[in-house]
């Protein structure tokens, strides 16, 4: 990507802005995204969106916008500032808020927003209180979007969460083997088979209304809430790409899942990933202390079989792809995606039921 595409992609956010000095930042594996730095000291962020994950950018951007401009409104009327508390999108003159450039490799959507100062994403489990603060970053962006009309959002990515089609696809899968991997994953297929009826039951608790719909953010990794720079708190929840209807117990899942983890889920040696209770316990503290009054006890109740049915899940889908030969995610060497699920099935195994 050259230049002076970035800095066409920028001007049709700042078009009375000077030419700006642009540098790729984060460590975000679907979008491609820079810092930049005008000469009048302002920073922002430049984001070329991902339009093969996701192929209705309009519709993210509707979601995004919805989404922020709640938060924002719900933080004035409590006298807050939201500066810095929301992430702000910059339109273009004409009042869009993507711009679609034409290059030789299709077109190229791309988003602007400014940069909260002050503040970085951390991308390292160094020690408890992170997980404590990204709680409570992740429960704050739970509690100002309690009463938001969940079901008004664009599903970006459909069945995203929807367990029991996820294992569908998965026996689908065993039963095709169309890569030949089959008889090296025999244990694991055996494993995940062997519990076939837990697979429905998130679902199921949201199809009888037991669970209430929500805001869900869907990608709760550490490194989606910015922690202010001086004193270390959560100031800003990040990343919106994925906000859909679902249950609050997929965030709380998944920031266990990536978050009490003593080893990445692509570790080759199964057996140094663990389950970290610690760092599980202080995230739910930080959660709960900005959430836990707007959660119904069923949700309170029922945190960790979030957790577990995230890792479930995310096994499952690393087995299907190993089986289906590495089809939908990244791979470095044969075998990776056989790697990650065995280190699902590990974490699972060591999660406790409550």
């Amino acid at each position: 990507m050259t230049n002076d595409a970035l800095q066409a992609a920028l001007a049709a956010f700042l078009p009375e802005g000077d030419a700006s000095t642009l540098r790729p930042l984060g460590e975000g594996l679907i979008n491609t995204t820079f810092r930049a730095e005008t000469p009048d000291g302002k920073s922002y962020v430049l984001q070329r969106l991902n339009t093969k994950i996701f192929p209705d950018p309009e519709a993210v951007m509707r979601n995004t916008l919805r989404v922020t401009g709640w938060m924002r409104d719900r933080l004035r009327e409590e006298g807050v500032d939201p500066t810095r508390r929301v992430p702000e999108f910059l339109p273009t003159p004409e009042g869009a808020y993507l711009y679609v450039a034409d290059t030789p490799e299709g077109e190229s959507v791309w988003r602007c927003s400014r940069l909260i100062q002050g503040a970085r994403a951390h991308t390292v489990l160094s020690d408890p209180r992170l997980l404590y603060e990204a709680g409570r970053g992740y429960g704050d962006f739970q509690r100002l979007l309690d009463g938001f009309p969940a079901r008004e959002l664009a599903e970006v990515l459909p069945g995203f969460h929807d367990t029991r089609k996820r294992f569908a696809a998965f026996l689908d899968a065993v039963e095709r083997d169309p890569a030949g991997r089959g008889k090296e994953a025999e244990k694991e297929i055996a494993f995940l088979r062997e519990r076939e009826a837990f697979a429905g039951e998130v679902v199921d608790l949201l199809e009888k209304g037991e669970l209430p719909l929500r805001v869900t953010h869907n990608d709760t990794k550490l490194s989606n809430v910015l922690l202010d720079d001086r004193t270390g708190e959560a100031v800003c929840v990040i990343d919106l790409d994925t906000v859909m209807p679902g249950t609050v117990l997929y965030d709380f899942g998944d920031a266990i899942r990536t978050g009490a983890a003593s080893v990445a889920e692509d570790e080759p040696v199964t057996e140094r990933m663990n389950f970290l209770p610690a760092y599980c316990e202080a995230f739910r503290a930080g959660f709960l202390e900005r959430c836990g009054d707007i959660l119904l006890p069923i949700e309170r109740e029922k945190l960790m079989l979030g957790a577990r049915m995230i890792v479930f899940e995310q096994a499952v889908r690393f087995l299907t792809d190993h089986l289906e030969g590495d089809v939908y995610y990244q791979t470095a060497y044969p075998g990776h995606n056989l790697v990650r699920a065995r280190t699902q099935i590990r974490l699972f195994s060591q999660l406790p039921e409550a």
